[in-house]
């Protein structure tokens, strides 16, 4: 074709090598449709279609190293057949969009959800298993790349003295921290992953999650109900007199046995990269 319409070709190219190049799978402006053949123009060894389909091959395995990547505990449960159909499925519904291979997966766990089975299935079925594990494994990506509380002047350790003593602490969580309330116990199929293990299938269990980063260092920690509503209370900056009433609240709990177990938790979970506390009047120099 005579003066191609680049950004009409480059879609077109994309969304045929996400389809396993399959010829009239393009759908870019004017290419919509156009089998390989009028696209693409072959040689005396190959034709047109056979050349798209190594480059579509390629194309396709690196995207699904990258998957395997960034979700490594799902793909040790899965195996690697099961996860390739999975990455497949969800590269055919969402061919990527972006420059960087970061934002490949961001949709995966949501992929995985709306295409269940059976989405009906009560919470802690099997098939609930993929979605939730995909879901922790991604926050823990981001909170890699999110700003965390290492370059924060005002992330300082603290003390339970300066707990039980300054209610008007102002406590806020890091762009880092992700918050997950999930169906099943994943820490072990984590750790397991991370050792280069297989997992056990993982047991259901309505689990708090915290994924937290600090001295450049991502960690999954569980939580109890309460610390998973303070920390979300805390999302924006918020006294800690507040946030404390705010869990008591979400929590049906006396607000007096949260702050008793917040002058024990809450230093760990500041040195944890969960919480920033600020002095409401900082000393100055």
């Amino acid at each position: 074709m005579a003066d191609p319409d680049l950004a009409a070709l480059q879609e077109w190219l994309l969304a045929t090598c996400t389809s396993g190049g399959r010829s009239g799978a393009g759908s870019g402006g004017g290419y919509r449709g156009r089998r390989v053949a009028e696209v693409v123009r072959g040689s005396e060894r190959l034709t047109g279609e056979e050349r798209v389909a190594i480059y579509a091959r390629g194309y396709r395995a690196r995207l699904h190293e990258c998957l395997k990547a960034e979700f490594t505990a799902l793909h040790a449960l899965i195996g690697d057949q099961v996860f390739g159909l999975f990455a497949d499925a969800y590269l055919a519904a969402h061919p990527p969009r972006s420059y960087s291979l970061f934002d490949l997966g961001a949709r995966f766990a949501d992929f995985l959800h709306d295409t269940r089975p059976d989405p009906g299935e009560p919470p802690g079925s099997p098939d609930g298993l993929p979605t939730a594990l995909a879901r922790l494994e991604r926050a823990r990506s981001e909170a890699r790349r999110a700003e965390g509380v290492e370059t924060d002047p005002a992330h300082q350790p603290v003390d339970p003295i300066a707990v039980m003593t300054s209610p008007d602490l102002i406590v806020r969580t890091p762009p880092s921290l992700r918050l997950l309330h999930l169906d099943f116990a994943l820490l072990d199929a984590l750790e397991a992953a991370d050792r280069g293990d297989r997992p056990d299938v993982p047991a259901p269990g309505d689990t708090h999650y915290a994924v937290a980063r600090s001295r450049y260092r991502v960690r999954v920690h569980v939580l109890a109900p309460w610390q998973h509503a303070f920390l979300s209370a805390c999302a924006g900056g918020t006294a800690l007199h507040t946030a404390a009433d705010t869990t008591a609240r979400a929590c049906a709990g006396d607000v007096s046995e949260v702050w008793a177990a917040l002058i024990a938790w809450l230093p760990a979970a500041v040195d944890a990269g969960m919480a920033t506390c600020i002095p409401v009047h900082p000393d100055r120099p």
